[in-house]
């Protein structure tokens, strides 16, 4: 496992990439606008690792993970990988640049979007998915900070730092930080650390659509441990309950997207595309009618119970068994 870099602009890796200004920089990561040496100078993408994780196993296998899934991906509204040499000893993955602004920027600015646009958007994000699903991947990390929106009106989807197999037993990941994905878009499965299919991908897009028509996240909040167990719980409002001037087709394929259990849902990114581009042709049901909210006891309920879960009771065995060994090797003759 090659050491991280440290890094700065004005650099160049491997004597061919230029870096430029930072332009990024997540969980694990910096992002570089850079010159290719090697092809006339063109802008790209340098997404380096970050020192602080360079002794991770697992976050350097996500890393070459991103990297050997991006290379397998080719399709007009995702990020493409630039190829490069199968170099293990490489901190760094390059990809296109693309001019623009993130999904995310557009919603702090704006906070609602005309609806036509809205389904425009999801629909690209669908046909971006049907690609990666066709493929045997999950992207698992959707939301508005990964969609990019470029002039031409096309979208990219960006960041594949989550994506894995469709057929991964379970998505786990030492030495990374403690949160997977973002908990506004997280699928119930998600949160139960179950197995990553499909269907998280057609609930994550569902939720950019909730917040895209109603301005605001499907379970708004300022503590992501409430947000997250907000939907293990319950449903989001109703759309139109929160902007009645959305249409009910919309309305019913944002609720069919988010349903909590994933056989209820779209059972692909492509029947939720179709459903996109014509709305005039989905059928109303009664899913806003069945909705059950979250009621504040159980939200404390399960809350209560997620941390005794998590952190009181692998404490409390831990304390038992110390004193268990204690007593034992204290009282030997």
């Amino acid at each position: 496992m090659p050491p991280a870099l440290e890094v700065k602009p004005g650099q160049t890796l491997d004597g061919r990439f230029l870096l430029g200004e930072e332009i990024g920089r997540g969980g694990m990561s910096t992002i570089f606008k850079a010159s290719d040496l090697q092809d006339s100078g063109e802008t790209v993408v340098v997404k380096v690792r970050l020192p602080a994780f360079s002794s991770g196993v697992g976050v350097w296998s996500m890393f070459e993970r991103e990297e050997a899934i991006g290379r397998q991906l080719d399709h007009p509204f995702i990020l493409k990988f630039l190829p490069l040499t199968q170099d293990k000893r490489r901190s760094y993955v390059v990809t296109e640049y693309v001019s623009g602004r993130t999904l995310a920027d557009r919603l702090g600015d704006q906070g609602v979007l005309p609806e036509c646009e809205a389904l425009s958007i999801a629909s690209q994000v669908c046909a971006a998915l049907e690609h990666i699903h066709d493929r045997g991947f999950v992207h698992y990390d959707l939301n508005p900070a990964n969609v990019m929106l470029c002039p031409d009106g096309r979208i990219r989807l960006i960041d594949f730092g989550l994506a894995h197999a469709a057929e991964t037993a379970r998505f786990t990941l030492s030495g990374a930080p403690p949160a997977i994905g973002s908990s506004d878009y997280l699928a119930p499965e998600q949160i139960k650390r179950k197995r990553g299919r499909k269907s998280a991908d057609i609930y994550g897009v569902g939720a950019m659509l909730y917040q895209m028509l109603t301005g605001q996240p499907p379970f708004p909040g300022d503590d992501p441990l409430a947000v997250a167990s907000a939907r293990l719980l319950g449903d989001p409002p109703a759309p139109r309950s929160l902007k009645p001037t959305i249409s009910r087709q919309a309305e019913e394929i944002v609720l069919r997207a988010l349903r909590r259990d994933p056989s209820e849902r779209y059972p692909s990114a492509g029947a939720m595309k179709a459903d996109l581009e014509h709305p005039e042709r989905v059928a109303i049901t009664s899913l806003c009618d069945r909705l059950r909210p979250v009621t504040r006891w159980r939200r404390s309920l399960r809350i209560a119970r997620y941390i005794a879960i998590t952190f009181v009771l692998p404490v409390a065995s831990q304390v038992a068994l110390f004193l268990l060994l204690w007593h034992h090797f204290a009282h030997r003759p």
